[in-house]
């Protein structure tokens, strides 16, 4: 990916999904708070917003104010990102998808979110896998796929997302929808919890109260793989 989209991180919701911990869920990140802040955190990261030589140097054009300044508008923001998306950087797919998800560009679209976040989480983009995974489980966008939920799932994950690992976890140990997998369920329950995760800390210790000495000792030799590898 250029510098120009490297150096900007934009923070938005992850939202917290349905445990056996019940949570307050993500549903302000999808109102008008989630949006306008979305919008916001998107014109101060497009190019130039500060620097118009800079937006220059980036190909970006820049419409000036009264006093030189660049000005932008969240459609500019959101056109801008829209052409790195295309240009198959996945981080603007990601926050394309989000836009989508959320309606910032106008009503959501969630079918539109779905492409754009499976294009992000196939180049590796955990966030968008996160997305793309709660998605694909609540049937927003397209038919409910919980075979696809828990490959994305697993693909954030892996790569160190907390909030897929805490609902792998849960997915797995309460067999909802899915095959029950106790000690699949004790690897992500313990890494989710270990990051701070307060779903996860009590989810692990409901599933330590019955899972067996033999599905412990699984996951035990699971965490330490997955440590080895990380």
């Amino acid at each position: 990916m250029p510098a120009h989209v490297r150096y900007c991180t934009v923070l938005v919701p992850m939202g917290d999904s349905r445990r056996l911990r019940k949570g307050p869920g993500a549903a302000w990140s999808r109102g008008v708070i989630g949006r306008i802040l979305l919008g916001a955190a998107l014109l101060l990261c497009l190019p130039g917003v500060n620097s118009a030589a800079a937006q220059s140097a980036q190909g970006t054009p820049a419409a000036q104010g009264a006093e030189g300044a660049p000005r932008q508008t969240y459609g500019e923001a959101m056109g801008w990102y829209e052409a790195q998306a295309r240009r198959g950087y996945p981080r603007a797919q990601y926050l394309l998808g989000y836009m989508y998800e959320t309606g910032v560009r106008g009503a959501p679209d969630p079918a539109a979110a779905r492409a754009w976040y499976r294009k992000a989480a196939r180049q590796g983009e955990a966030r968008a896998a996160f997305r793309l995974a709660e998605m694909l489980r609540e049937g927003r966008g397209g038919p409910v796929d919980m075979d696809g939920a828990l490959r994305f799932y697993r693909l954030a994950a892996e790569r160190g997302h907390v909030a897929a690992q805490s609902m792998l976890g849960y997915l797995l140990a309460a067999g909802k929808d899915v095959a029950r997998d106790d000690a699949e369920a004790y690897l992500w329950l313990t890494l989710a919890a270990r990051a701070g995760d307060a779903a996860a800390v009590e989810n692990r210790a409901r599933l330590l109260e019955y899972m067996t000495p033999e599905a412990r000792v699984a996951g035990e030799r699971l965490v330490r793989d997955f440590q080895l590898k990380g």
